[in-house]
């Protein structure tokens, strides 16, 4: 083999490396997500890092646990940066006593706070998305169905009262929903603007929102499919790359335009 076919063979082969390259690179897709968020004191003390992890994870919906001071206090200045950054703000709110008898007051009373906040600032919050998980506050006793068309029906009276307010409801609720009551995970989805699925276990992820999914396509309805930032850890995924590839193979067995993939939680990033 002469100099010339040589150096024609290591130029093919580069070339086909470079391609082989591109078309790997082309599957990794960064999906738009949404993020949630517990403490804006983290936020605050670095804003840069957290900008950082925004451009990352292209995050396009936040939720963010607002103290009662903060919206108190009225300043949208947060809110306008994100705004800038074409980001959709949702404060994150709840408690496993709002799924109780009685609970809708409660949720009435921190929606109230955001429509307080809206009315004082340029820049409104979204809406509110609560993480309510009345069944974590169980010790011996078991949650029943009873128990959950109590928290179905607190959910139904705040969405009522946000649609009259013109703020959006999102819920997040655990993957296993459907396997209690389908009629209920029904209730539950048509009364709010969308669902937030605690989808966290690592295997199956695509089956365990099937249902969920379905739902949400039928009623138009926004949906997530939350994955646990715990890399490295047992029964988590290594990388952020796994998750998105996860995300890809969940979203072709379940399409829909109306799913996104969060990422629960940005202190989990630090």
């Amino acid at each position: 083999m002469n100099k010339k076919t040589t150096f024609l063979a290591i130029l093919l082969s580069f070339l086909l490396l470079v391609l082989f390259i591109s078309i790997f690179k082309a599957k990794t897709v960064i999906y738009e997500s949404s993020l949630y968020s517990w403490k804006l004191d983290e936020i605050l003390e670095d804003p840069m890092k957290f900008y950082k992890v925004l451009k990352e994870y292209n995050v396009k919906v936040l939720y963010q646990d607002f103290s009662s001071e903060f919206l108190e206090k009225g300043d949208d200045s947060f809110l306008k940066e994100m705004d800038d950054r074409e980001i959709a703000v949702y404060h994150l709110a709840g408690d496993p006593s709002w799924g109780r008898k009685e609970g809708y007051e409660k949720i009435k009373r921190e929606v109230k706070k955001v429509l307080a906040f809206n009315e004082k600032v340029e820049m409104p919050i979204r809406g509110i998305i609560l993480d309510i998980e009345p069944y974590v506050s169980e010790k011996s006793e078991e949650f029943l169905v009873e128990d959950f068309e109590v928290y179905v029906e607190q959910i139904e009276k705040s969405y009522d009262y946000c649609k009259r307010h013109d703020l959006e409801l999102l819920l997040a609720i655990p993957y296993w929903f459907d396997s209690i009551d389908d009629d209920l995970l029904k209730r539950v989805i048509k009364n709010s603007d969308g669902i937030s699925v605690m989808n966290y276990k690592i295997s199956k992820t695509a089956s365990k929102i099937k249902r969920e999914v379905e739902l949400a396509n039928k009623y138009d309805k926004k949906i997530d499919s939350i994955y646990e930032v715990e890399y490295g850890k047992e029964g988590y995924f290594a990388s952020k790359e796994d998750i998105l590839k996860d995300f890809a193979n969940l979203l072709e067995e379940n399409p829909s335009g109306n799913l996104m993939i969060s990422f629960h939680h940005y202190g989990s990033m630090n």
